[in-house]
């Protein structure tokens, strides 16, 4: 893994005995923000035109960071964590600001995609995976790590100087790196600041060193910026196999519109058939999801409908027609091969929204043939603490066809 030269080797605000380390730092700070502040080290250039142009542009924005703060609060601490396990300059936890403010569904003209905007060529690239159920752009822990990773290539490539390496993230190093050659020939410094690049590029970096220095002002110039709480706000729990998220959902005692938003990469209301997935959740449910995952039998993870092959049908078409993969649909029904056959009936993963508890009269249940505790709670979005406590039960399995169970806390 790379090291940071930390801004070219030029001028860190503390000389190595006397810099805080991180874990100190964080003990210092209650506010994110200002913990982030704390741990820069790259030289700011803050009388520079194009330093000062964007920082008047900021504090001419008075909501700006409110909103931002907002949408950074649940990841703004799993990516400081990420750039500090790799040593690389925090003032990379402000790229999100800067390239989406910190919206994960950010999408451009330029077709780069979530808080870091990579384009899709990129991603493929540095690890990032995409199908037709996920695409690895939005993941936030994803492409977290392949932006730090093409980063971490960025700043090899110009020999450890981080201004050239963060102009490229935007232009490409192919772009930066002919502005570079041509100054060089003219016997003109190639230094960051002096390189002919795109507008874009040229307002790029100093849009970053323009809020670090507001950052780290002890007033912020008087630009108002929320306190995000200095700890984690959510926690990635790895799950094996395809999951329906409105289950997930359900299991980690969340509602399925905040699952949604902090997971943002999945396409359809399940994660892909092709790789497991981590899903982000928030700390306080992160247990209690973990332990539903693991007490939850594989054939329960997805909601599953019937279907009865007919003439002219194939796995692919099927596939097309319920949104899913061929190979989705083989693992769904234990298929070594392509072949099916008129009359078969395939079980087909659906990624549709399972039914609503207001669905069911009377807040109960009648128990059929093949149910579990877990998949009635999914049903109907409620948790198996529930379930047992409701109806009295103290087993999981103590479940009997034609029982009646309570499915609604005012039921009964």
């Amino acid at each position: 893994m790379l090291k940071s030269t930390r801004n070219d080797g030029k001028n860190s605000r503390h000389s190595s005995d006397e810099r805080p380390t991180r874990q100190q730092q964080d003990v210092q700070q209650t506010d994110l923000w200002q913990a982030i502040a704390d741990d820069m080290t790259l030289d700011i250039p803050a009388h520079h035109p194009r330093v000062v142009a964007q920082r008047n542009w900021y504090l001419k924005q008075p909501a700006y960071m409110r909103s931002v703060s907002e949408r950074a609060r649940p990841f703004l601490y799993l990516i400081k964590e990420e750039i500090e396990k790799r040593n690389m300059p925090m003032e990379l936890a402000l790229l999100p600001v800067v390239e989406s403010t910190f919206n994960p569904k950010a999408y451009s003209h330029g077709h780069a995609a979530g808080l870091w905007q990579m384009l899709q060529g990129t991603g493929k690239n540095f690890g990032l995976h995409y199908d037709s159920w996920y695409d690895g752009r939005y993941d936030i822990m994803a492409s977290t790590r392949a932006a730090l990773d093409y980063l971490e290539y960025l700043h090899n490539f110009f020999d450890g100087n981080w201004t050239h390496a963060l102009a490229a993230y935007n232009s490409g190093e192919g772009r930066v790196q002919r502005a570079i050659r041509a100054n060089r020939r003219q016997g003109k410094p190639t230094d960051y600041w002096s390189l002919s690049l795109p507008k874009e590029t040229q307002n790029y970096v100093p849009k970053l060193m323009a809020l670090a220095d507001i950052l780290k002002q002890p007033g912020h110039y008087g630009m108002e910026i929320p306190d995000i709480p200095n700890r984690p706000q959510v926690t990635a729990v790895a799950v094996e196999g395809q999951v329906d998220l409105n289950m997930a959902a359900d299991l980690a005692g969340v509602s399925r519109s905040q699952l949604k938003a902090l997971n943002p990469a999945y396409k359809h209301t399940a994660t892909s058939p092709l790789i497991d997935a981590e899903i982000l959740v928030p700390v306080r449910h992160a247990e209690t999801f973990e332990l539903a995952m693991a007490d939850l039998p594989a054939e329960e993870r997805m909601h599953y409908q019937r279907y009865r092959v007919k003439g002219g049908d194939s796995l692919g078409v099927i596939a097309r027609r319920y949104g899913t993969q061929v190979v989705a649909l083989k693992q769904a029904n234990n298929l070594r091969g392509n072949t099916i056959r008129i009359g078969q009936t395939l079980l087909v993963p659906s990624a549709t929204t399972a039914p609503a508890r207001d669905e069911t009269a009377g807040g109960t249940y009648r128990v059929q043939a093949g149910d579990s505790l877990s998949a009635i709670a999914s049903r109907f979005s409620v948790t198996i603490s529930d379930l047992l406590r409701w109806n009295q039960l103290t087993d999981k399995h103590m479940l009997r066809t034609g029982q009646q169970l309570i499915v609604a806390a005012n039921a009964g």
